[in-house]
This record gives C-alpha cells, structure tokens and sequence, in this order.
C-alpha cells in the first residue's frame, strides 16, 4: 500500500464525517426525506452531544506498558495526532454506528500506522475462497486483524446500528416542531405585541385611524418617539404562547431526548444552575452512563487487534476538588486504613521516608491501647465497658 496514498486519505477521512456537503433545511419535508446522521448535527443538542462524546474520548490520557504502541496511541500516522484520530473515531461511531481505521503493518507485521477510513465506504462481504468475512474497504479487501473497528450500539451481523439512524422518527420529529416553530415565528409580523386598551367603545373608523397613527410614528425603526394617549386609554403588551413558552418547550424537549439517546446529563447539553455536589454527581453518572461504554470499546479493539489495552486515566473526569481529596485522605490515614505515603501516590507525589507506618489518631482508639503504639487509651477501664469502674492497680 502507498503510504503517501493512505495518510492523504487519512486526513480526508477525519473531516468528511462532519463537513459533508452542509445542508440548510427549508422545511422538515426537506430533511424527512433526505436524511443521513452528518445532517443531524443541525440540532444544536445532538451536535453537544456528539463533540462532547467524543472530546472527552480522545483528551482521556491512557498508558500502554508496550512503548511502540505508546507511540501508535499518541500518533497512528505522521499527519495526525492522537487527539484527532480518537475523536474521529468516536464521533463517527455516534453518528453512523461503526467507526473504521486501518492497521497498516510493515513487511515483519509490526504496525506502522493506522488510518481512519471514510464513513460509508466499508462494507463486510465473504471471499470466494474463505467462509471468513472480510473488511471491503477503499484499499481492498482487509482481514479483521487489519482494522480497527469500533461499534457504538447493538450490532446486526458484524456492523453496529447508527444511534441517529435507529433514533431516526424522533429526530424528525424535534426538527419537525423546531420548523413549525421557526414558521409561526417568521409569520410572527402578524402577531401583535402590544394592545391599546380604551375604557369607552370606539367606532372601527376611530380604531383604523389610531392604529395606523402609532405605524406611522412608530414602525420602521421609529420606536423611540413618546406615545401620546386620551380618554384613559392604556397600552397592554402581549405575551406570544408560540413565540416564548412555545419555544421553551420544544428545546426542553429536544434536549431531553437527545440526552436519552446519547447518554449524556442534560446539564451537559443546556444552561442549568447546578450546586457543584449535583455536578460531582452527574459527572460520575455521566462517566458510568456513557464515557465509560466507549473507554471499554477502544479497550477491547487495542487488545484484540493490537494485543494491548489501554489503561485510562479517568481521574481528570471524575476527581472531586482538592480539598475535598484532602478531607478524604486525612480521614483513611487517621483511621489507619492508609499510610501517609499510600495517601501521598493517590495525590501522585513522592513517597517521603518514614510516612510508611499506620498511624491511629488517639480519639480514633478501640479502648484497649492497642491501636496506638506506645500509648494507652483505655483510660484504665475494660475494653468495650464504657460504664465499668477504673482497674485498680495491681499490687
């Protein structure tokens, strides 16, 4: 295979997913009847969704004992790095289901790179001359020891299904309500926003005339000049269901389903005034919900194809404040549970001499004296009789 060849592809691959052709919808005719999962990125939730998904993926640091793939993990190939090739990867699996890269090994078999192949140009078929299936991709048929081949939900034969794709009535849906939206808003001219209200009846020649005074005086970039009103009438502003409430609810909405299908809170995907307890606990639930499915796929891809695992380092995802690390520290190494320097590799500092003993503070003791070396916390009464009498001394 030409290298050149594979890395040019390489790099077409990563922005075809997301910039394929852009398509501006005029109606929800439109996009019900040429749909495909890149166009669904026009809604802002699953666009949040989707880049969230796989920023997280690709920035998670992961060691691998092997150096060489170290190297592979942190550059597949001299045109990208390692942060795009992840992300790539992930967000074409969120999007179309299946997420594709080449292993291209040198003459000793030893990998040299790998190259993510474009979305839509793989298919699985079966050789004349082996039952085995085959990767028929834009290079040629390939053997599965030869691709990446990442799967974002349930699979049908080998290939998985697209999130979008199996979401599909929903999405149209959404977008269906966000356009009948945008057309009752763009019609909006004829909604009224304010009322002149009179205290008296007025003929309809009267009402004309006052209507089409305020136009004049106040319509076309004229807003400013002062409104003159008689006989007690009084200006009421209008509150437009369809243009205030109506557009709540429908991005309400949107986001919660997208927040079902992609697993992500939906304080990830919208404004929300969260206390940072609730946000500690809905990081873990989005860690456990979402990321954590996609770190164990690119787990078992590396070590099936490539005969190493990565081992991820979730702590910048999930690790709650300094102080809180310290409270909790301090608390197992008064308790015993943990020495001072076990408590210093959780903070990834040095070990210190002399910080390995477990120590107990005195008010943690049982009342025996014996869980603090060298002093007696008994108190000189019986171990679990905190009502007995001091033990004389013997004679």
């Amino acid at each position: 295979m030409n290298k050149l060849q594979s890395t040019i592809q390489s790099l077409r691959s990563w922005w075809n997913p997301l910039v394929e052709n852009p398509v501006y919808w005029n109606s929800p005719q439109q996009f019900l009847v040429a749909s495909t999962p890149s166009r669904a990125l026009g809604l802002s939730p699953v666009f949040r969704a989707v880049t969230l998904i796989s920023n997280d993926v690709a920035r998670t640091e992961a060691d691998f004992d092997s150096f060489p793939l170290q190297k592979l993990w942190s550059r597949p190939n001299q045109f990208t790095s390692g942060y795009d090739f992840r992300r790539a990867l992930t967000a074409q699996c969120l999007m179309y289901g299946n997420g594709f890269a080449l292993i291209n090994r040198r003459g000793n078999g030893q990998v040299h790179e790998l190259v993510a192949l474009t979305p839509g140009t793989v298919s699985i078929v079966t050789s004349q001359n082996s039952t085995d299936p085959l990767y028929k991709t834009e290079f040629g048929l390939v053997t599965p020891d030869d691709i990446i081949h990442l799967k974002a939900t349930l699979t049908e034969g080998l290939l998985a299904h697209s999130p979008i794709n199996l979401c599909k009535v929903e999405l149209q849906l959404l977008l269906e309500q966000e356009m009948n939206q945008l057309n009752v808003m763009g019609s909006g001219a004829s909604t009224p926003k304010v009322a002149f209200v009179s205290p008296l009846p007025i003929p309809v020649s009267a009402r004309q005339a006052i209507q089409s005074d305020y136009m004049k005086g106040h319509g076309n970039g004229s807003g400013g000049k002062p409104v003159v009103l008689a006989e007690g009438m009084r200006i009421e502003h209008i509150q437009s269901m369809a243009s205030d409430a109506g557009v709540e609810a429908i991005k309400k909405y949107s986001i919660q389903d997208c927040s079902r299908i992609f697993g992500v809170p939906t304080s990830y995907l919208a404004e929300a005034n969260n206390s940072y307890g609730s946000m500690e606990w809905l990081s873990r639930m989005y860690y456990d919900g979402c990321l954590s499915h996609w770190f164990e796929t690119w787990k078992a891809e590396f070590e099936l194809k490539l005969g190493e695992a990565p081992s991820f380092d979730i702590d910048s995802l999930i690790r709650p404040s300094v102080s809180e690390m310290y409270a909790a520290l301090r608390t197992g190494v008064e308790a015993g549970i943990i020495s001072r320097n076990e408590a210093r590799d959780i903070l990834d500092y040095e070990e210190q001499p002399g910080l390995d003993e477990y120590i107990v503070a005195k008010n943690m003791g049982t009342g025996g004296g014996q869980t603090n070396k060298g002093n007696d916390t008994s108190g000189k009464t019986a171990e679990g009789d905190n009502n007995a009498k001091p033990i004389p001394p013997s004679a």
